[in-house]
C-alpha cells in the first residue's frame, strides 16, 4: 500500500508598486510579531518569526539575531527588490535544510586510497529543499511618452538607501514540512564538535556534526546587465520535542520493559536487559536499565559463580545513515489560474490561489510560478536549463560507540515489593531472578540527536554482552534520543 507523504506548501504574492487594492477593501493578513531583516545592495529579506534568538558571533563582539520557528509554524516573509534593479527579471526563493558531518572513522587500512577518502570524509547532505521561480516584467505602458521615458533612463547605481515605495516585493509563505509516519520528524538545528581519541594511533580525531536551515533570495535580470544578486537568510528550526521538565527527569520510570539476551549454543542460565518504557530519553538525562540473570534449572552453585566472575559490558552506540536518493519522474507543477496587475481587478482569491505542493526530498528541476502580466497577454514559457546528468552519489553509514561500560559480577540480588504487614510468597520469591546489576548512562547535550527523515537517520543502541567462561550471550536494543 503506498504511503502518503506530507507536502510543504509555498505561497507566492508578487507586489508590484502602487498596486493596492481598493480603499473599500481590507486585506487581514496575520504575520508573527518577530520581524527579522536581512539585506544587501539590491534586495532585502524580511523575515516572521513567532520568536528569536539572540547569540554572539564567533570570534567577534557582535550579537547576530535569529529568526527560530517550530514544526507547527510557518516560515513567513517578503522579498523587496532595490529600484534600481532591471524591471525584467525572475526572482528565485527556496528554502533548504542541510545536514554536515565530519567523520572521525578511525579503522586502521594500509589502502592509501582508503586512507586518504577516510581522512577526507566530509559529507553534506540536503534533506529539506524547495524551490520557486517568480518571473518579474514591468507593468505595460501603452503611452508614447512612457516608451519615450523608457528608452532615456538612466539607471542608477545601487544602494542600500534606495528601497523606496518604488521597490517591488513578493511575499512568500512556507509550510514546514512533517512527517508521514510516527517518529518522523525534521532534525532540530543543532551543531557540536566532539574530540574522539584512538587508542591504537595514539592520535585524536574531530568529530563535527551540524544541522542548518536557510531562506535564499536570487535575483537574475533577463537582458543580463546586472550581476547576480543573492541573499541568504539563516533560520533556526526548533520542534516543541526539546522541551522537558527538570522535575520529571528526576522521577523514577513507572513502566519497565524486560529484552533477553540471545546465546549461541542451549547453556544453563539466561540474561535480560531491562530498560524504561518508552524507550526514549532526552540528551540531558540519563538511561537507567538492569541486567539480571537465572540459571536454568535453578543452580546456587552455578549462580554463585555467575555472580561472582561474569563480565558485563554495556555500550552506547550510534550509527549515521546518509541515502542518496535518485530522483523519479519530474514532478507536473500545478496549474496557474492567471493573475492581472490591475488592482480593480485582482481579487483576494486569486491572490492566495498560487500554491505550490512540493515534496520535502530534493528535486533537480524546480517547480517555476507562471505569472501573466495581463489577462490578455500570454506570458512567454519560462526559460529551463537542461542540467547534465548528476554523478551518482555513494551512501554513506557509520557505527561508532559513544560509551563504554564493563563490570565483573552480579553485586546484588532482586527482592520483592511488598506490604512490609505480610510475607512474600514462595512462589513470587522462586520467580526472582538469581542475580541483578544496576547501571546508568549519562547522555550529554551537545550529543547528535536521533534523527528519522527520508534520507537521513541518526540512530542510538545499548549494545549488551555477558560473558562467563566461554559462553557470550548479547543482543543490541533501539533506544530513541532526543
Amino acid at each position: 500500500m503506498a504511503r502518503m507523504h506530507a507536502k510543504p506548501r509555498l505561497h507566492l504574492d508578487p507586489i508590484a508598486a502602487g498596486s493596492l487594492p481598493p480603499s473599500s477593501y481590507t486585506l487581514a493578513v496575520e504575520h508573527y510579531p518577530h520581524v527579522s531583516s536581512f539585506r544587501s545592495l539590491q534586495m532585502e529579506m524580511q523575515l516572521y518569526s513567532p520568536s528569536v534568538k539572540t547569540a554572539r558571533q564567533e570570534g567577534s563582539d557582535k550579537v547576530k539575531t535569529r529568526p527560530v520557528f517550530g514544526d507547527l509554524d510557518r516560515v513567513e516573509g517578503k522579498v523587496i527588490l532595490d529600484s534600481s534593479c532591471s524591471q525584467s527579471g525572475r526572482l528565485s526563493i527556496s528554502i533548504e535544510g542541510v545536514f554536515e558531518y565530519t567523520s572521525a572513522q578511525t579503522e586502521v587500512s594500509e589502502d592509501y586510497y582508503y586512507q586518504q577518502k577516510q581522512k577526507n570524509g566530509k559529507h553534506r547532505h540536503v534533506f529539506l529543499s524547495s524551490l520557486a521561480v517568480v518571473p518579474m516584467s514591468p507593468p505595460p505602458d501603452n503611452s508614447p511618452r512612457g516608451a519615450l521615458r523608457e528608452a532615456f533612463a538612466v539607471r542608477k547605481r545601487p544602494s542600500v538607501n534606495n528601497l523606496n515605495a518604488a521597490s517591488r516585493s513578493c511575499e512568500f509563505s512556507f509550510e514546514i514540512p512533517r512527517g508521514s509516519r510516527p517518529g518522523e520528524d525534521m532534525p532540530p538545528t543543532f551543531s557540536a564538535s566532539t574530540l574522539v581519541e584512538h587508542v591504537q594511533r595514539k592520535r585524536a580525531f574531530v568529530e563535527k556534526a551540524e544541522v542548518s536551515y536557510r531562506v535564499t533570495a536570487v535575483w537574475e535580470a533577463t537582458d543580463g546587465s546586472e550581476n547576480r544578486t543573492f541573499l541568504e537568510a539563516p533560520i533556526l528550526f526548533q520542534p516543541d520535542t526539546d522541551f522537558q521538565s527538570l522535575d520529571g527527569l528526576s522521577m523514577d520510570p513507572e513502566c519497565w520493559l524486560e529484552m533477553p539476551l540471545k546465546a549461541d549454543r542451549p547453556i544453563p542460565f539466561q540474561c535480560a536487559l531491562t530498560l524504561p518504557s518508552p524507550n526514549s530519553f532526552p540528551r540531558a538525562s540519563s538511561i537507567p536499565y538492569f541486567v539480571v540473570f537465572t540459571t536454568t534449572p535453578r543452580s546456587p552453585s552455578l549462580a554463585r559463580e555467575i555472580a561472582a566472575d561474569a563480565t558485563i559490558v554495556v555500550s552506547l552506540i550510534r550509527q549515521v545513515t546518509i541515502t542518496h536518493q535518485s530522483p523519479s519522474m519530474p514532478p507536473t507543477p500545478p496549474d496557474t489560474p492567471p493573475l492581472s496587475d490591475d488592482s480593480d481587478n485582482q481579487s483576494p482569491g486569486s491572490r492566495t490561489g498560487n500554491r505550490l505542493l512540493r515534496r520535502v526530498a530534493r528535486l533537480d528541476q524546480p517547480v517555476t510560478v507562471r505569472m501573466p502580466r495581463t489577462p490578455e497577454e500570454p506570458f512567454a514559457a519560462a526559460i529551463r536549463y537542461k542540467p547534465l546528468p548528476n554523478i551518482p552519489k555513494e551512501s554513506f553509514s557509520e557505527s561508532r560507540t559513544i560509551h563504554t561500560e564493563v563490570f565483573i559480577g552480579f553485586p546484588k540480588r532482586p527482592r520483592n515489593r511488598q506490604d512490609p504487614r505480610s510475607q512474600p510468597s514462595q512462589e513470587s520469591h522462586a520467580a526472582l531472578p538469581d542475580g541483578l546489576f544496576k547501571g546508568k548512562i549519562q547522555l550529554c547535550k551537545d550529543m547528535l540527536p536521533g534523527v528519522d527523515w527520508p534520507g537521513l537517520s541518526v540512530k542510538y543502541y545499548l549494545d549488551v554482552s555477558v560473558l562467563f567462561g566461554q559462553d557470550d550471550l548479547r543482543a543490541r536494543f533501539p533506544i530513541r534520543v532526543y
